[in-house]
């Protein structure tokens, strides 16, 4: 397997980790403007390039972007292949041994697994925190608390952390035909059914749906502000592993489709709002859907992005992948998505050591038994390196980086 996945497997990287954001020239936080079309779409700057944005699914939360990976493999992809030598790759055993093996070692990149690198991500969060002025204490605290509410006060965060000043706004532009109050009713209701919003209310249901409303325009809003500018002046994190696991299904909202499709097409990510993601393997795997025990099922092959020397090699699996999209072969397949981000210089904090810095007296072992979120601030891009494809489900690797930073590359 390429270095790609072995590039974070030991502590000896320890010492090019965490780099202040003052080295790096961070430029002014940008809010995207809203689309009138769908959010998540339009003109934004990674580093000092402006690049176009296509969002991924419904919500916006997720883009894609072109780059120099991009057209390369559109360059390839019009490379005429002999079938012969498609059959021959598509049949060689190895496939599944080399996948596999790249599995294996995924599943020991938690960063739970290097206690000197969770060291040192856990002393910066403390530092990071003592750099800011006490009396912001209680709001950062607030904040947090209101992302990690089991009541999906991470998804309204997001929302305000795009730009949009209320529910009607953000609804209207991703379907700007539809009944304003109609659809936002509808959201509303899918919305507090999903996060059991509704306890509490048996007795008013509109009350409960009217709370939902006005926790998006009225107190989450100046709490999404307050957690982007705490995490933007974040110390740098690099070279640590970081796992984000996602579920898509027929859920237009949520649909990984396009994802994947994105990814093989050599595109770049930008996470348009907040990115969360775990130290922890099996914590990564019950985002997916799936069992951290079994997987994503038998892993098929893994397509390298980054090796010039067997595009054609590549180019027969990149095909592939795409063709079992396009034919219903990959259904339950594209539902589950693991991604081992490798961190560059990425803008982020452990939860859990700000939390323990902001409550000292909260007692440990309540705060240690949650699951250790790394989260990092919105703008982040992930570059794919390579894409295993599994029978049940797929995972990605790819280096991290902040668009916002003045020197962030786009490949």
């Amino acid at each position: 397997m390429p270095s790609g996945i072995n590039a974070a497997t030991t502590a000896a990287h320890a010492r090019t980790l965490l780099h202040h954001p003052s080295h790096h020239a961070p430029v002014a936080i940008q809010t995207q403007t809203p689309s009138p079309t769908h959010p998540g779409s339009g003109i934004t700057r990674i580093g000092q390039q402006g690049v176009t944005l296509s969002p991924l699914n419904q919500s916006g939360f997720v883009s894609s972007f072109g780059n120099a990976n991009s057209a390369r493999i559109s360059h390839t992809s019009r490379m005429g292949i002999n079938p012969a030598f498609a059959r021959q790759v598509l049949n060689d055993p190895a496939l599944r041994q080399s996948a596999a093996r790249d599995v294996a070692r995924i599943r020991d990149m938690g960063l739970e697994r290097f206690p000197a690198l969770n060291h040192i991500a856990q002393e910066m969060a403390h530092q990071a925190l003592q750099r800011t002025d006490p009396r912001q204490h209680s709001d950062i605290s607030s904040a947090l608390d209101d992302y990690r509410s089991t009541d999906g006060g991470h998804v309204l965060m997001s929302i305000s952390a795009m730009g949009f000043p209320d529910l009607r706004s953000y609804l209207h532009s991703i379907d700007p035909h539809r009944d304003p109050d109609e659809h936002q009713q509808d959201f509303v209701a899918s919305f507090a059914s999903r996060y059991n919003c509704l306890s509490g209310y048996e007795s008013d249901e509109e009350e409960a749906m009217d709370d939902v409303r006005n926790r998006l325009e009225a107190l989450l809003p100046e709490q999404a502000r307050t957690l982007t500018d705490y995490l933007h002046q974040a110390p740098r994190l690099s070279e640590m592993p970081l796992l984000r696991g996602s579920t898509g299904g027929d859920d237009p909202l949520r649909s990984l489709d396009n994802t994947l499709r994105a990814m093989l097409r050599g595109e770049g990510l930008h996470f348009n709002s907040f990115l969360s993601t775990t130290s922890s393997y099996d914590a990564a795997m019950d985002f997916t859907g799936k069992l951290s025990s079994s997987g994503f099922g038998t892993p098929l092959y893994t397509i390298d992005f980054t090796d010039r020397a067997n595009e054609a090699h590549n180019e027969v699996l990149r095909r592939d992948a795409l063709q079992a999209l396009d034919s219903g072969n990959s259904d339950d397949a594209r539902k589950s998505l693991l991604c081992l981000m490798r961190p560059d210089n990425a803008a982020g904090v452990s939860v859990n050591a700000t939390e323990q810095a902001l409550n000292p007296h909260a007692g440990e072992v309540h705060i240690t038994g949650q699951e250790n979120e790394m989260l990092l601030a919105p703008g982040h891009v992930f570059i794919p390196q390579q894409l295993i494809r599994h029978d049940d489900g797929f995972i990605a690797i790819g280096a991290l980086r902040y668009a916002r930073d003045a020197n962030t590359a786009l490949n």
